[in-house]
């Protein structure tokens, strides 16, 4: 009785999937379609270290995602100071999107 569940939620699973690739080729082929609910995944945010002598970018880590609507844009972004030292400043970057997320 388990195998046959487990089968059919495969069988259910699969027909969603190639649903979704569907959609996505849809999508593709006609800029002008909208697909209901179309998510991408974002950088929110992130740190990184930078030199004080030599103006380089380094260090690059922490990075935070985000799930936005496909159709959204990025509006900005941010880089506050968190920490340092006496030849580096680490800051935090935060990316901004439109689009109602």
């Amino acid at each position: 009785k388990m195998k046959k569940l487990l089968m059919s939620l495969l069988a259910v699973s699969s027909l969603a999937v190639a649903g979704v690739a569907t959609v996505q080729a849809d999508a593709q082929d006609n800029p002008t379609f909208e697909t209901f609910g179309a998510k991408r995944t974002a950088v929110k945010s992130f740190h990184f270290d930078k030199n004080t002598i030599t103006g380089e970018e380094s260090n690059f880590n922490s990075y935070r995602y985000v799930v936005i609507p496909a159709k959204s844009k990025q509006t900005g972004y941010t880089n506050q100071q968190i920490d340092g030292a006496w030849n580096y400043k680490r800051y935090l970057h935060t990316n901004f999107y439109q689009g109602g997320y």
